[in-house]
């Protein structure tokens, strides 16, 4: 996801949904604890402390390189706590977890209110967002709002919730597609594997909701004494400030939900939508070439690039070219294919190449290259994404609507969806063999505090029209940024609409409003 694109806060664009994707191992086995003998920890209780030394993968998430001595300079002026909480917000006088908190103090001279961040994944550690995002393009938001960031629960350093049996699990190499057999025998051990984590502490795994995180969320603004609590999310961040909102109305102050999770929580639903987004941006990419005939001379049309490159595809398939740099087969040609705007010109180069028989030159070749990212809790970030979506734990129909995305989007529905509900085998779901959640979402709805739904137009992540479904229940206004990132605008060309917004101007939020990076 274009790490040379990356600004400041920018970098977890990549970081968020990459990071579940790419089934990052958080470190260590710490679970959640009951609170110790004698009286327990008073729920809702703010406790301030030292603020621990950042990590190394902390300062890489949180501090891209042009930014560390910003990022050093703001994270010495932290402050540090843990929020006592309920596992379990239905029974309060229950087991409790400690959750880590870090506040940003505002800068400005008049009083400041508290602004929550989410970076989304679910299981991204938002512990340290507020100092990304004073390092970068929105750092005006100092000016008069104190930045919150936490860890939810589950995550960071909120007691991280593993499961090591699952997150070690080996996909193995799959074909193009694959057959029946396999996606199943993946999903059996997958669900064999959180089967045994569920059972070592079904306690823990039910309190990993989004609705427990969104009452964290009101207890950290009573705890800080704040009539309102304003927010920021992005990606999963995004359900969980819907949720807050239509939990706590009067409570929600102004909200900036950005890289918009669709309102309709059935994961068939969301995965078949962004496969069409895929299967929409590959079109858009035969266009490009198209017009770029001279250069890539894939041809000179749109229809005409694409029978070349399915042409070009289905040779590789059944006879892959192998180079001393390298085998390119189905696996690499889907790559190029699903590229993303910002890579289309290395990834035009790339199947240029192919189609002459010759593997792409260099590093700048195209191919999505995307690291496994620090800051991830996998378990506790599947947990809290199952706990959101409904038709997630039968094989049967799982499959069944793979095969059905494969017959609809023949370009790319063979291939894994970009969403974090989906299996490392097409046809799976990483909700395999975890328990139904004993309550059902909530419906998001309207509240007091404005409402700012921010949309990248050619992201395939969260896609567009997710957006517009998810205002038709809340109400608010729609940013459309110009581009194909998956978040990161606070980092980027229209950083200045997120500072605008949470300054009041409602300009920035105007209807049918476009922002151009």
């Amino acid at each position: 996801m274009g790490g040379a694109r990356s600004r400041g806060v920018r970098t977890v664009a990549g970081v968020v949904l990459a990071g579940l994707l790419a089934a990052a191992c958080a470190d260590g086995d710490v679970r959640p604890q009951a609170a110790a003998t004698g009286t327990p920890p008073r729920t809702g209780k703010l406790t301030w402390g030292t603020c621990p030394e950042p990590s190394e993968a902390e300062a890489q998430v949180w501090g891209a390189a042009e930014h560390r001595p910003a990022y050093a300079r703001h994270a010495a002026r932290l402050r540090c706590g843990t929020l006592t909480v309920p596992a379990d917000w239905t029974a309060p006088q229950g087991r409790r977890l400690e959750l880590a908190v870090a506040v940003l103090p505002s800068t400005g001279d008049g009083p400041a209110e508290p602004l929550a961040l989410n970076p989304g994944g679910p299981g991204v550690s938002g512990r340290l967002m507020p100092v990304g995002i004073a390092s970068g393009g929105a750092r005006a938001l100092l000016d008069r709002y104190d930045l919150v960031g936490l860890d939810v629960r589950g995550t960071g350093r909120s007691g991280p919730a593993t499961c090591p049996a699952a997150e070690s699990l080996d996909a193995s190499p799959q074909p193009a597609a694959p057959t029946h057999r396999t996606a199943r025998a993946y999903w059996n051990r997958l669900a064999r594997a959180h089967t045994t984590c569920a059972e070592a502490d079904p306690a823990q795994l039910a309190s990993l909701t989004t609705t427990n995180a969104a009452h964290d969320l009101d207890a950290l603004r009573r705890a800080l004494r704040a009539p309102r609590l304003h927010y920021y999310g992005v990606s999963w961040g995004t359900s969980l400030g819907a949720t807050y909102r239509t939990l706590f109305p009067t409570h929600s102050g102004r909200t900036l939900l950005e890289s918009v999770v669709s309102p309709d929580p059935d994961l068939r639903g969301l995965l078949d939508g962004v496969t069409r987004a895929r299967e929409q941006r590959f079109e858009h990419f035969t266009a490009w070439l198209a017009a770029r005939s001279d250069r890539y001379g894939l041809g000179t049309t749109a229809d005409g690039v694409r029978t070349r490159l399915l042409s070009l595809r289905e040779r590789l398939t059944t006879r892959p070219l192998r180079t001393s740099d390298g085998t390119y087969g189905r696996v690499e040609t889907d790559q190029y294919l699903d590229a993303e705007p910002a890579d289309r010109a290395g990834a035009g180069a790339a199947l240029s190449s192919l189609a002459r028989g010759r593997a792409p030159a260099g590093d700048g070749d195209g191919k999505p290259r995307t690291a496994a990212p620090p800051l991830v809790a996998p378990f506790a970030g599947t947990a809290l994404l199952c706990s959101q979506v409904t038709h997630a734990a039968s094989f049967t129909e799982q499959w069944s609507a793979y095969g059905e995305r494969r017959t609809a989007y023949p370009v790319l529905g063979a291939t894994r969806p970009m969403f974090p509900g989906s299996g490392e085998v097409p046809g799976t779901s990483t909700c395999a063999g975890l328990p139904a959640p004993e309550r059902p979402p909530v419906e998001p709805g309207r509240a007091d505090g404005p409402l700012l739904l921010v949309a990248h137009r050619d992201e395939v992540i969260t896609p567009l029209p997710w957006a517009r479904a998810m205002r038709a229940r809340t109400g608010g206004s729609l940013l459309v940024v110009g581009d194909g990132e998956h978040g990161g605008m606070a980092g980027g060309g229209c950083a200045g609409r997120v500072v605008e917004f949470f300054a009041g101007a409602e300009g920035a939020a105007a209807e049918g409003g476009v922002c151009k990076p």
